[in-house]
C-alpha cells in the first residue's frame, strides 16, 4: 500500500531512549491541554498515549482516528486483577480507563473531537493493522486523511517471562493520507514467510517502524517473530 506521512511524534520513556530514534527530539509529556483534575487520574499508558495523538493531530480538529495497541493498559488491568485476587472492591474509575478503547474515548471528549475512532489489537502487527484499515478508508474517500496512534507499556512483572520482544514504554502517532501526484510517498510490502525471523530481541514493530518513517530510507526491513515488512520512502 502506498500512502503519506505527516505530523509523525515518537514518544519512549526517557530511560529507554533507542539509539535508532536518537536523532529525534524527545520532548517531555505535554498534557498542559488537559485539565488537572482530569490529568492526574491518568496512568502512565493515558499520558503517552494523549500526548503524541495530541502532537500529531496538530491543527486538525476534527480527525478520525485508529488507536492500536498490543496489550493495551495491562499494568491498570494487572491492578484490578490483584484486587480481585484479594477480594478488593473494583475502582469503577479504574476500570473504565482500563479497557482497550478508553484512549479514543478520553481524547474524543478532551480534544472535543467528534470524528470516527476505532481501537484495534493485532498482537505484534497491531500498528500494521492500525494502518492497513485507516488506508482503507482513505482510499475509498470515507475520510481525507486519519490519525494513527500506538502505545504500549512494558509488561508487569507477573507477565514478562511471556515476552516476545523488547519491552519499551513508548508511544507513536501521524497522519495518514493519500499519495499526491509528484509528491514523496512511503510504500509498505508483506513479505514472504521465509523472510521471518525468530527472536525476542526485537524493537516492538511500532518503534522499527517510527524509525524508518523519520530516517526516510530507501529500504526498511520491519520484522518479528510472526511477519516481516518491507517499508520503502519514495522520495520527490
Amino acid at each position: 500500500m502506498k500512502f503519506v506521512v505527516n505530523n509523525l511524534c515518537v514518544w519512549v520513556a526517557p530511560e529507554q531512549q533507542i539509539a535508532e530514534l536518537s536523532h529525534l527530539d524527545h520532548p517531555d509529556l505535554d498534557l498542559s491541554w488537559v485539565a488537572p483534575m482530569q490529568r492526574r487520574r491518568l496512568s502512565p499508558f493515558m499520558k503517552m498515549a494523549l500526548h503524541t495523538m495530541h502532537q500529531a493531530q496538530g491543527e486538525h480538529q476534527q480527525l478520525a482516528v485508529n488507536f492500536s495497541s498490543r496489550h493495551g493498559d495491562l499494568p491498570k488491568t494487572a491492578q484490578l486483577l490483584h484486587s480481585l485476587v484479594e477480594q478488593e472492591p473494583l475502582s469503577p474509575t479504574a476500570f473504565g480507563l482500563s479497557v482497550h478503547n478508553a484512549a479514543t474515548g478520553l481524547f474524543s471528549i478532551i480534544a472535543k473531537n467528534k470524528a470516527p475512532m476505532n481501537a484495534i489489537a493485532g498482537d505484534q502487527d497491531s500498528i500494521i493493522s492500525a494502518m492497513i484499515d485507516g488506508f482503507a478508508r482513505v482510499q475509498s474517500g470515507v475520510e481525507q486523511q486519519i490519525l494513527v496512534a500506538h502505545a504500549e507499556s512494558v509488561l508487569p512483572d507477573e507477565y514478562l517471562p511471556f515476552s516476545d520482544e523488547q519491552q519499551i514504554a513508548h508511544s507513536v502517532s501521524f497522519i495518514l493520507s493519500k499519495v499526491q501526484v509528484d509528491k514523496p510517498y512511503f510504500e509498505l510490502t508483506k513479505l514472504p514467510e521465509s523472510e521471518h525471523s525468530q527472536s525476542d530481541s526485537y524493537l516492538p514493530l511500532s518503534l522499527q517502524l517510527a524509525a524508518a518513517l523519520a530516517s526516510k530510507g530507501s529500504q526498511s526491513l520491519l520484522t518479528h517473530q510472526q511477519s516481516a515488512w518491507m517499508l520503502q520512502y519514495h522520495g520527490g
